[in-house]
């Protein structure tokens, strides 16, 4: 996209959350992220204003729009022209390599779905293995049980580092395992342990789908869920790997949506 056509935006449009970034050349102007809720093409007009006020400039200077995630293609009219709408794996292959230039494989553990992602010097992809549907909404399902145990996200990672019992929650569906939380918790478990086995679900899951490929190095994670310090460690010793959390790593994705468009520019 040439200067003429304005300041380009990558909108990655989740079942959670809605992440907007604007972008000049290789620097990160603004970002934003808002709930998804029941309208995507609303969350999608916020997350972009959001984004540009962050960045300090008129809406009327954003140019195209590239959008990925699973709405891309349901936000509605969008304001903006729309140069292209890109599959979630292919945008964070880019952003991963534009956030980490030694990265060859990604992790991306989302609200709705999680990914193992390799790729090459370039950022094109060559191999992709994603969740099943069981384990399917494990983002959802953290942000739901921290909730119902009264915490933060940053608090659940907190006592799951403190967590002395090795508890486990013995199911493999993300709906069901709230349950068995909460069950955990009925019968006077330490709340340090019933955090600890959470995480220690949630890491099995996406450790689960790492099997399924040759982990190249670097390797990198990504997503709102690359924040938990206690899920990256368990995650770490399950894989045997070492794995550095990137940048921002919840806009990663709407990150890589613009970069993919580098050519377009």
């Amino acid at each position: 996209m040439n200067e003429r056509m304005g300041i380009p935006g990558g909108l990655d449009a989740g079942h959670v959350s809605t992440k907007a970034v604007i972008m000049k050349g290789q620097e990160i102007l603004g970002h934003s992220k808002v709930p998804t809720g029941f309208d995507a093409g609303a969350s999608a007009r916020k997350a972009l204003n959001d984004a540009a006020d962050s960045a300090g400039i008129s809406c009327s200077e954003l140019g195209g729009i590239v959008t990925t995630g699973i709405f891309r293609d349901v936000v509605g009219n969008l304001p903006w022209k729309r140069i292209r709408s890109v599959p979630e794996y292919e945008a964070a292959a880019k952003g991963a390599l534009f956030l980490n230039g030694d990265s060859r494989t990604v992790i991306d553990i989302g609200g709705n779905v999680h990914m193992a992602i390799h790729y090459d010097q370039k950022g094109d992809l060559l191999d992709v293995v994603q969740n099943d549907k069981c384990a399917d909404g494990l983002g959802i399902f953290y942000t739901r049980i921290t909730k119902a145990m009264g915490l933060s996200e940053q608090e659940m990672s907190d006592l799951a580092l403190e967590s002395n019992d090795h508890l486990s929650i013995g199911v493999h569906c993300a709906q069901c395992a709230e349950s068995d939380a909460i069950d955990l918790l009925c019968q006077g478990k330490d709340i340090r342990d019933v955090a600890g086995a959470v995480t220690g679900f949630m890491a099995e899951r996406v450790a689960a789908i790492c099997t399924y490929m040759p982990l190249t190095k670097e390797i990198v994670a990504m997503g709102g869920l690359a924040r938990s310090r206690a899920l990256i460690m368990r995650l770490r010793d399950l894989i045997g790997m070492d794995i550095t959390v990137l940048d921002l790593p919840e806009y990663a994705v709407a990150l890589g949506a613009v970069m993919s468009c580098e050519g377009e520019r």
